[in-house]
């Protein structure tokens, strides 16, 4: 019942509360707007009133009585006041509002640096990309309606957590939001920082025969905006993390031990080394094409200046995605050796060396299975080499470079994940790392396999029976390919997996055979002792002296 109760008054609290914020935002913007800050905003001042009035006026009262209900829960003297603290949709509501409301105010800050960049800048007389001023009151009063709205629920997290300790999801679930903005900052931040660099590359060595207009501005704007309000969106929010470390009482422990966490370290090396793989194969990409004569194929007219810039843009991007990997990968092996939990670090470092090889094995199963698809289209003359086109000689430097650097990552960090395997095979035969890291392979590969094969027997099956697919067997390539490089991914990983499964059915001992009490023969005895004597002690004697297969039962 309490559980019924609980949804009800906190649904109704969010639900109200966004008609409470949508109110005052157009409040605040009709406020600035008669007073000439941030532009005419959108007009029709008198009905944007009457809108704020509607709103405020329902969503105000409704959403201050249930508040009000959900408030009084938490009172000392009430007898569930801890559970209420503690109660998964207390944790849940509080998670959506800070997240929804972080979410609204980063776009309206955005849209601010935005606006201001571009005052700097040259600007096409007209918005060919669809930007638009907007309303610079209406980007004000989100940032500021919203900013006071989510810091009074983080002051109300943070008096929740101030009177004792949580557990379950009422802890992880608002740590989510800590360590998902955290991500979502790190993530932008170093994007940004890479279209900056592609822009600003661009504007010191332009494109052979193109000329920049204004709308090139909104680029920088974009790339500038975002980087400037989520690298402090990051930055705040990792600041209070690391804050948690050193939080006196519980806070400090239950943080080190959370497993969110460890999933963020993870996460930060995931999207790095997926990121620097990709960067520094678009770079060996712009190498290759001259090198193949696959100037032409795509689309020509590319000099030697292009091609440079191509390769510094691409490796100065990739080089903060390098240093977030690096640093993230130091701090969770540093934190996992300072853990209570001595097998912390052995989980750290097999999610390290496992999430690495796994982005490297995808990079090269791509590349490999692309490349096999055209291997076949090369030597039997398929589409790609019709009439003399070198289109296959721009494949081949978009995927070359994938196979190479995926396979070198993955050699790099299998090389110590089978080293680690062969010091001690019983422990990475039985570690759920190892064995997820195995199945994840071996599903992603019979699926690729499976889809493949579906489609190379639907040509087939028509060919046979004269159906009007289209096409040429040729075009078959691609679909061969992936089924030879998902097939090898497959049986070399199905293969490691069969072995670590009889090498743990090898070491497990086995259970001893009881059989049925119905199946076992009787006898009933009576034990007959002095009356000061020790009958446990005498049964237990009984009990030691029985042969193997019989037991004393009372």
């Amino acid at each position: 019942m309490q559980t019924v109760r609980r949804l009800y008054v906190y649904l109704l609290s969010g639900i109200t509360l966004g008609f409470l914020i949508y109110g005052l935002i157009t409040l605040v913007e009709v406020a600035l707007s008669a007073l000439g800050v941030g532009g005419d905003g959108i007009g029709g001042r008198r009905e944007q009133l009457s809108l704020a009035a509607a709103l405020i006026g329902v969503g105000l009262p409704v959403w201050a009585i249930h508040w009000w209900f959900a408030e009084r829960g938490l009172d000392p003297a009430r007898p569930n006041a801890e559970d209420e603290r503690s109660s998964t949709v207390r944790a849940l509501y509080l998670t959506m509002v800070m997240i929804f409301l972080l979410g609204f105010g980063a776009f309206a800050a955005r849209d601010l640096v935005r606006e201001f960049a571009l005052g700097f800048l040259p600007r096409p007389q007209d918005d060919f990309y669809g930007y638009s001023s907007g309303s610079g009151a209406r980007s004000l009063a989100t940032l500021f309606v919203t900013g006071a709205a989510w810091g009074y629920h983080v002051a109300i997290r943070r008096r929740d957590l101030a009177r004792g300790p949580l557990e379950g999801a009422a802890a992880w679930l608002p740590r989510v939001y800590v360590y998902g903005a955290t991500l979502t900052g790190l993530v932008i931040t170093l994007q940004a920082f890479g279209d900056l660099a592609r822009y600003v590359g661009e504007t010191l060595w332009p494109l052979s025969g193109i000329q920049y207009g204004g709308e090139r501005s909104y680029a920088f704007a974009d790339a500038v905006s975002l980087l400037a309000v989520w690298t402090i969106g990051w930055i705040g929010h990792w600041w209070y993390a690391g804050r948690l470390l050193i939080a006196a009482g519980w806070r400090a422990s239950s943080e080190r031990a959370a497993r969110l966490r460890l999933a963020f370290f993870v996460s930060v090396i995931l999207a790095g080394a997926f990121s620097v793989i990709r960067l520094t194969a678009e770079a060996a990409r712009a190498v290759l094409i001259p090198v193949l004569d696959a100037t032409d194929a795509i689309g020509g007219n590319l000099g030697l200046t292009d091609l440079l810039r191509a390769v510094v843009v691409a490796l100065v991007s990739a080089v903060p995605w390098a240093v977030a990997w690096w640093l993230h990968q130091r701090w969770m092996h540093e934190e996992a050796l300072e853990a209570d939990d001595p097998s912390r670090e052995a989980v750290a470092a097999r999610l390290d060396l496992h999430s690495v090889a796994l982005v490297g094995l995808a990079f090269a199963a791509v590349g490999t299975g692309w490349l096999v698809g055209l291997l076949i289209d090369v030597v039997l003359g398929g589409p790609r080499t019709v009439g003399g086109s070198g289109f296959w000689r721009a494949e081949l430097a978009n995927f070359v470079p994938f196979t190479l650097i995926g396979l070198g990552v993955w050699v790099w960090r299998w090389w110590p994940i089978q080293a680690r395997h062969q010091a001690d095979p019983a422990a990475e035969a039985a570690s759920t790392i190892r064995r997820s890291f195995l199945l994840v392979i071996l599903a992603a590969s019979v699926i690729t396999s499976l889809g493949s094969l579906a489609y190379v027997l639907y040509r087939l099956f028509g060919s046979l029976l004269g159906a009007n697919i289209g096409g040429g067997i040729l075009e078959l390539s691609m679909p061969l390919g992936a089924l030879v490089a998902a097939g090898a991914v497959a049986l070399y990983h199905g293969l490691a997996l069969r072995r670590d499964l009889a090498l743990r059915a090898a070491i497990e001992p086995e259970a001893p055979v009881v059989m049925p009490v119905a199946e076992r023969s009787r006898r009933s005895l009576v034990l007959l002792g002095p009356p000061d004597g020790d009958s446990d002690a005498a049964l237990g004697a009984l009990r030691e002296a029985l042969p193997p297969g019989f037991t004393l039962d009372e």
